[in-house]
């Protein structure tokens, strides 16, 4: 028996962006595997490069994760010595350590790596469109989320 051409999950969105968000995952963690950090570590790293001395509040707002979430990936990259945490009062704030700046480049040339390729797959006029929109659609998401009781 032939399966069918066309079922509910061709036209399913939840379906799809999660399946796409794992093959997008195994293009990542092949970049990032020489690295021995994940992508989503990589990620919070970049940020702090950027903004030394961030919040572990916005690190949770830019990533979109829980700060659970945020406070295991810090405590992750401090135990590689890759961040330190400064404290004043009852406030976190995060730096990147000088260890971090040696693989600096090396994270970035990753996330290049990365774009590249999937790039490569989708097209690069593809591949930015659908960011986009895919961002836009979470923040439409979220928001009405947020409204919701």
């Amino acid at each position: 028996m032939d399966a069918p051409k066309e079922n509910f999950l061709d036209t399913c969105l939840f379906f799809n962006t999660n399946a796409f968000s794992r093959h997008l995952l195994k293009l990542a963690e092949t970049e990032f595997k020489p690295l021995k950090i994940s992508p989503a570590h990589a990620s919070l790293l970049l940020l702090v490069f950027e903004t030394p001395g961030i919040s572990p509040k916005d690190l949770s707002r830019l990533l979109q994760l829980n700060p659970s979430t945020i406070t295991r990936f810090i405590d992750a990259l401090a135990k590689k010595k890759l961040v330190r945490r400064k404290n004043k009062g009852k406030a976190a704030f995060i730096y990147p350590t000088p260890k971090a700046e040696t693989v600096r480049a090396m994270v970035a040339n990753a996330y290049k790596n990365l774009y590249l390729k999937y790039s490569e797959i989708l097209g690069p006029e593809t591949a930015i469109l659908l960011s986009h929109k895919i961002s836009r659609a979470n923040d439409q998401v979220k928001a009405a989320l947020a409204d919701t009781p």
